[in-house]
């Protein structure tokens, strides 16, 4: 009589650490889903320029100078023109993502 309880507590013991082991993994499929997502992404970067302005401040004169570099390496106008064309339309975009992040809070 002492074995059938025992098993049956045991069974159930089993059944309900199943139970946990399939919601964790649920729960792991989810997060990983959350942390591949662009928006994300976005989120947290938003977040962390506003957590530390000094920082994004000095990265962003840190890129400024790299980008000023690059286009006097290269030696014909049209080329410089080209590349700050492109540094222009990324900086444009990424004023644009912290501007509507701001308007949203």
């Amino acid at each position: 009589m002492f074995q059938k309880a025992e098993l049956a507590r045991l069974q159930k013991q089993k059944a309900l650490l199943v139970l946990q082991s399939d919601l964790n993994r649920r729960l792991l499929a989810a997060d990983w889903q959350r942390l591949h997502s662009p928006e994300n992404w976005l989120n947290e970067a938003g977040r962390l320029a506003r957590r530390h302005p000094i920082w994004t401040a000095a990265l962003a004169a840190a890129a400024g100078l790299a980008a000023v570099k690059s286009v006097r390496k290269s030696g014909t106008v049209l080329g410089g023109l080209g590349r700050i064309g492109e540094l222009a339309s990324v900086a444009i975009s990424v004023w644009q993502m912290f501007r509507g992040k701001k308007s949203e809070e």
